[in-house]
């Protein structure tokens, strides 16, 4: 018999995990003794702020990132197969969203492995539920291009797709690349198009404000190396 994977969300940033993390999620995932994590460090500490008692040198961790290559992972799955049970862990928020992880559940699917999402934060979710936007059309775009141009194309692509189908657009941004998203967006796209940007969620210096991009021209915030998400929907 096969093990089970579970997808194990982590915080958002939070020092104390019991303000996001449920109960039942810390349990289950202290029980288990095989992760496949993001970061190393931070899958350590994170499991030892769930249980302040466990035996973190007993655990064995596998490490999947974005450079992991993907003749590797199928040997991520070993204990699985063998019938023991292991978690992911990505570096922040849920596993498998936005996130390197969604290739191993991918080919655990494939391998006929029972795959188990847990409750817990979603950057990407929570700021959707606060945005006032459309929640019923979304669509999730990851990472705008890097280069200018093209960011500045993509941009104006966007706000005509908002504008035809309704459908609100959610985006996100290395965040010292904050600053340069919001100048491109106030000065390309249309001024009643409606905006949102929600900072630091689940923290105490959480901001989220909806206001038309012709506010915001007035309003700019401080985004620099602050976590963000950036929502466009219709005015």
């Amino acid at each position: 018999m096969k093990g089970t994977l579970y997808l194990i969300p982590n915080t958002l940033g939070n020092p104390d995990p019991r303000l996001t993390i449920p109960e039942s999620v810390s349990r289950l995932a202290t029980r288990l003794s095989v992760f496949i994590v993001e970061d190393l460090r931070n899958a350590r500490r994170y499991l030892k702020k769930l249980d302040p008692d466990l035996d973190i040198d007993a655990l064995k961790f596998h490490i999947m990132n974005e450079h992991t290559p993907d003749g590797e992972l199928h040997g991520m799955l070993t204990e699985l197969m063998q019938g023991d049970s292991a978690g992911i862990i990505s570096e922040a928020g849920m596993p498998g969203i936005a996130d390197p992880g969604a290739k191993l559940v991918k080919l655990a699917h494939e391998n006929d492995i029972r795959v188990l999402p847990l409750t817990g934060p979603s950057s990407i979710m929570m700021a959707l539920m606060a945005s006032g936007l459309n929640g019923q059309q979304f669509r999730f775009l990851g990472y705008l291009p890097v280069k200018k141009p093209e960011r500045i194309k993509m941009l104006v692509e966007l706000d005509r797709i908002i504008s035809g189908s309704h459908e609100t657009q959610i985006f996100i941004e290395t965040p010292y690349r904050n600053n340069a998203l919001f100048d491109d967006i106030v000065k390309h796209c249309n001024p009643a198009t409606l905006l949102t940007i929600a900072l630091d969620i689940s923290l105490e210096s959480e901001e989220i404000h909806t206001w038309s991009i012709g506010t915001w021209k007035a309003k700019k915030p401080e985004l620099h190396k602050r976590p963000a998400v950036f929502l466009l929907g219709e005015s």
